[in-house]
């Protein structure tokens, strides 16, 4: 077992726990996108190593100020404070910036980093993949949530905002190059909203597995924003959101008075139903199509209409035909319609998006 001299140990973590933090980490920090390996050779000589990683707490050991504290701990047993779960590793810098910042910082989302940083070091050493990978195959890996609001444009809301995206683990989960376009397209709707919409209030809300921005301006399209043709900051990071792959669903809608961007990493037809407000399954749909008088809400207040065939259902010709009946009487309403299906025939497919103006079809 690896003795961790030379380092600060935290008061309360054992040897044995520092270890085993360590060791489950994969001797890397535990911060969003930090990687810092934390052991490694010693320039002292040709057989010493470094060992420069903290087995910080997560519940604070203090009572100082700012300390995070989930408990008083003068009514629970104290060992609790030197118990595994209550540690995360991380290297010396970012041991010092969690430390006494429970507001940015808190033990919930803690918990769930060591947790992330765990399953990251896992499937490296076991089967050499990175954690958006494992999302890619199918798998449901829960972000760390994320909860902020501003009432004001400036520099440092921008720069909240864009921390707030990175705490949530989602360039590692989701992958960097779209955690990236998330965390852009967050920031310009942020000073668009206050700069051009007349906004008091802008919210950024990311639980495990979608990213919700609500703000109180007054209502716009995300489709225009798409099209701006002067591409202003706001048109060049929707763009580029949307070149992040077919697994990526933006759903805009006016609700409450409010605009309202709803964005979901699709890892399975139920997934996206359970976790997308704009989403609807296919035979919900046939029924508001066939039986209903008048349509649910999601027909009228979302822009874009997911509409998502479960996987255990086959589109052959004929059910393709009958589905493009029922999507070409929708699009005489002008909403955009994306189809989300899998194991489709390109041809069934190329009859849909030919029959069906403006149809998206994706298979997952």
């Amino acid at each position: 077992m690896l003795i961790f001299e030379g380092i600060n140990m935290r008061e309360n973590f054992s040897q044995d726990t520092i270890a085993k933090l360590a060791a489950r980490a994969g001797y890397v920090c535990s911060f969003p996108g930090c990687h810092i390996p934390t052991s490694g050779p010693s320039l002292e000589s040709a057989t010493q190593t470094a060992n420069t990683g903290n087995a910080a707490h997560i519940c604070a050991a203090s009572q100082g100020k700012g300390a995070r504290r989930r408990l008083d701990i003068s009514k629970f047993d104290k060992s609790l404070l030197s118990d595994y779960s209550n540690g995360i590793w991380m290297c010396e810098t970012h041991a010092k910036t969690i430390d006494t910042d429970e507001v940015r910082f808190t033990v919930e989302m803690l918990n769930r980093w060591r947790e992330l940083a765990e399953l990251r070091a896992h499937l490296q050493q076991t089967i050499k993949s990175p954690l958006c990978d494992f999302l890619h195959k199918g798998n449901e890996v829960p972000l760390a949530q994320v909860n902020r609001s501003f009432m004001q444009n400036d520099l440092a809301a921008i720069n909240e905002i864009c921390d707030a995206v990175e705490f949530s683990y989602i360039y590692d989960v989701w992958g960097k190059d779209v955690g990236i376009a998330i965390r852009d397209i967050a920031g310009e709707l942020l000073i668009n909203a206050f700069r051009h919409g007349g906004a008091t209030e802008f919210k950024i809300d990311i639980n495990s597995d979608r990213v919700l921005i609500t703000s109180d301006d007054r209502p716009f399209s995300f489709e225009q924003l798409l099209t701006d043709p002067q591409c202003h900051g706001g048109q060049q990071a929707a763009a580029s959101l949307m070149k992040r792959g077919d697994r990526l669903v933006t759903a805009y809608r006016r609700e409450n008075n409010s605009n309202i961007l709803e964005i979901t990493f699709i890892t399975s037809q139920e997934q996206i139903i359970k976790s997308n407000s704009c989403a609807i399954s296919f035979t919900d749909f046939f029924s508001d199509l066939s039986r209903r008088s008048e349509l649910p809400d999601v027909y009228i207040s979302c822009e874009t209409i997911y509409i998502v065939v479960p996987s255990g259902f086959h589109i052959i010709p004929s059910t393709g035909l009958e589905m493009g009946r029922h999507l070409k009487e929708l699009a005489q309403t002008g909403k955009k319609m994306v189809l989300i299906c899998s194991r489709t025939s390109e041809d069934v497919i190329s009859k849909l998006e030919s029959f069906v103006p403006g149809l998206e079809v994706r298979q997952i």
